[in-house]
């Protein structure tokens, strides 16, 4: 299945100060180091939701699902579902009503109780809107949180392309991984 982050998150799962706290620098401190850790935090995060498969914080995302039936949505978890469009052969917009479908927001498994009988158009045909990602009643796992914390570590430490000490990196990378393995999201 298809998809698109269409609204990036606004709020990252570790703050500014939780990664100068991690990092051992002036928690008040307003230098040049926050204009290089600000990034560092977001490409952690990325990086985390590219292993997982997980969003890790709140972002809306459309997924383009090729026939009807039952969807395991990228990203979980799910939040809410805006709505589920699709289009017949004319490109004609239907939307389906709330009652008409369900979903698991921990697993994001979505089902239509009753397929509409119309002819999908084939690009496209289904477009399902959705919020996914950790909020604040839905916290995220402290593993995947140590995970992004060593990232931030690793890569402030490590700005450079070029790697002198690379049983460290791979280190990293291994814990990394592991830390990630036990939240890895499928769908399909």
């Amino acid at each position: 299945m298809k998809y698109a982050v269409t609204t990036a998150p606004t709020v990252e799962p570790v703050t500014l100060a939780d990664a100068k706290i991690h990092l051992r620098t002036v928690t008040g401190d307003t230098s040049e180091d926050t204009a290089i850790i600000s990034p560092i935090i977001t490409a952690a995060r990325e990086f985390c939701e590219n292993v997982t498969g997980r969003a890790l914080a709140a972002q809306t995302i459309k997924a383009y699902p090729e026939t009807w039936g039952l969807w395991r949505l990228p990203r979980p978890p799910i939040a809410t579902i805006t709505s589920i469009k699709y289009y017949d052969t004319d490109n004609v917009e239907y939307t389906l009503a709330v009652a008409d479908y369900q979903f698991d927001t921990v697993d994001g498994i979505v089902s239509i109780l009753e397929i509409p009988a119309t002819t999908l158009r084939e690009l496209n045909p289904i477009v399902i809107e959705y919020t996914a990602g950790y909020t604040t009643g839905n916290a995220i796992p402290m593993a995947i949180r140590q995970a992004i914390l060593l990232l931030i570590g690793h890569w402030y430490e490590n700005r450079e392309a070029v790697v002198v000490e690379y049983v460290t990196s791979m280190e990293i990378d291994f814990c990394v991984k592991r830390l990630l393995a036990q939240y890895r999201a499928w769908w399909f």
